[in-house]
């Protein structure tokens, strides 16, 4: 403060030695800038130590395919073949599934009710001098059985012996007669067929009339569904084995088609055209809808001499070669087909068991094996092929 009361800025003196500091400092953080735009900016070091012998591989004998392990819906209508038509008490029930001509269902009482074929329903007792479709469907069981020689549709006294013959087989009264509820026809045997396990069962008492035999309708549909993801790996052209009750059928895909919930259904039938099931059919018991293990080859099987993927040159024109290496490490390209291929390995028509073939080699690792070239010469004594 002045004597006139005026106030004045302090004044400062600047030191030499503080420019210096700062303008080192300075310095120093655009030095440090521009190295770490270097080392931020350039490409990343390349490898250089890339192989420089050549691989080699001895061609082997293999055989390559793939399967998938995938289950397949089978479903079938079922019906009512036959109501029961004794009465009393039920002694036994015989497990059912494939059932075949003269085959016992259950007992009532202690009396057999077995499965004959025929399209006709037994609607009476049977005995001596009836005639009818209904008798001849009982003698032709009895043929099939080894009881009688011949069905001629009448009841007469060689199929009364055999009667009462099959009724000493199953231990009950020989009378020579079948009662009516003894036999229930069935269109189609051997068939699956189920009895109503609500309806009966042993202890049960029936009054008659309870509907207890069902059998198939119509033939099994076969059908593979698969999700999208799984769709992908299965080629309309794959073949299917399907295994079920000791029984192994063969199937074709005859048609797809994608249902409401984004899943791809694969239609089966056997290569004729038919039913998978084809003579067995009557052998397949659903219920509704069942599930059986199936194996889908999705790349068929191929039998030859193998070699790795990348030991093959593709050409513009089409064909493909291998690089054969002798004893004395002369190479001589090689034509060859290929015939089929999987994970990285192919068989192809063209070499032999026990030669070798050049998979990588110094001046192609760049690229990479199976690569275009131009077409090779069909031999050479030493050839180098560009790759």
């Amino acid at each position: 403060m002045t004597s006139e009361g005026t106030m004045h800025p302090r004044s400062r003196t600047v030191r030499p030695g503080r420019i210096v500091w700062g303008i080192l400092a300075l310095a120093l953080l655009v030095l440090a800038g521009f190295w770490a735009g270097r080392v931020t900016m350039q490409p990343p070091a390349v490898a250089t130590d890339l192989p420089d012998a050549e691989v080699l591989v001895d061609v082997t004998e293999q055989t390559l395919g793939r399967e998938l392990n995938l289950n397949v819906t089978v479903s079938q209508p079922r019906r009512v073949l036959a109501a029961n038509a004794l009465t009393g008490v039920v002694t036994s029930v015989s497990d059912t599934g494939e059932v075949a001509v003269g085959d016992e269902l259950y007992r009532v009482a202690g009396v057999p009710v077995r499965a004959v074929q025929g399209a006709t329903p037994f609607h009476r007792a049977l005995g001596l001098r009836d005639r009818g479709e209904d008798v001849r469907q009982l003698q032709q069981a009895l043929v099939a059985l080894g009881l009688l020689s011949a069905a001629d549709g009448t009841y007469g006294a060689s199929t009364e012996r055999a009667v009462k013959t099959w009724q000493k087989q199953l231990g009950i009264a020989q009378s020579g007669r079948v009662a009516l509820g003894e036999l229930v026809a069935v269109p189609h045997l051997p068939s699956a067929l189920s009895l109503d396990a609500d309806v009966i069962g042993p202890g049960v008492v029936l009054a008659g009339g309870e509907k207890v035999v069902h059998g198939n309708v119509g033939e099994p549909t076969f059908v593979l569904r698969l999700s999208q993801q799984q769709a992908r790996l299965v080629p309309e052209s794959a073949t299917v084995t399907i295994s079920y009750q000791g029984h192994e059928w063969q199937a074709v895909v005859a048609g797809t088609e994608n249902d409401d919930v984004g899943d791809t259904l694969f239609h089966l039938r056997a290569p004729d055209g038919g039913p998978v099931c084809g003579v067995d059919c009557g052998s397949v018991s659903t219920g509704g809808e069942i599930f059986v293990r199936s194996r889908v080859q999705v790349v068929p099987p191929t039998s030859g001499p193998a070699v790795p993927v990348a030991a093959i040159t593709t050409h513009p024109d089409g064909t493909a070669s291998v690089l054969v290496v002798d004893a004395a490490g002369t190479r001589t390209a090689r034509p060859v087909t290929v015939l089929g291929s999987q994970d990285g390995v192919a068989v192809v028509d063209g070499v032999a068991e026990g030669e070798r073939v050049q998979v990588l080699a110094a001046g192609n690792a760049a690229r990479g094996a199976g690569a275009v070239d131009p077409a090779p010469p069909a031999s050479s004594p030493e050839p180098t092929p560009e790759r």
